[in-house]
């Protein structure tokens, strides 16, 4: 199953949102944004979901630091109304959303979806028998 960290600094926001991200199937772990470096280390989620609520210079950080420690984990950036048309050309986040629940839930499935884990494998049923003794 694949895991989303959520983090931000509402916490009755953070509740709500997780709630919304279990829609994808994913287990959802939230924290306060000073918890979430902890958080990252024991957990190693495949989806960190950063909330408008974290300061810009906070959500670089986070982003710089799962890059640094999760490789190949996601980064998706909930971004505000007042906000929603600035350009995010910086390759830290690898998307952006509008808080609204049908999009991000939208999101942050394309997102796992591209994950090399969550790939369909290719299961071979030629197994070679036991030589008879």
């Amino acid at each position: 199953m694949p895991k989303i960290l959520l983090t931000g600094q509402d916490v009755r926001l953070l509740e709500t949102r997780a709630a919304v991200l279990r829609k994808t199937g994913a287990e959802v772990i939230y924290c306060d944004g000073s918890q979430v470096l902890n958080i990252m280390e024991s957990e190693k989620p495949d989806l960190f979901v950063l909330c408008h609520s974290l300061l810009a210079v906070e959500a670089d950080v986070i982003a710089d630091k799962v890059h640094a420690s999760c490789p190949g984990a996601r980064i998706l950036l909930v971004v505000s109304q007042m906000i929603a048309e600035k350009q995010y050309a910086d390759a830290k986040f690898d998307g952006t959303s509008l808080p609204e629940p049908v999009r991000l839930i939208k999101r942050a499935t394309e997102l796992l979806e591209r994950l090399p884990s969550h790939y369909v494998k290719e299961i071979s049923h030629d197994r070679q028998l036991p030589a008879a003794q």
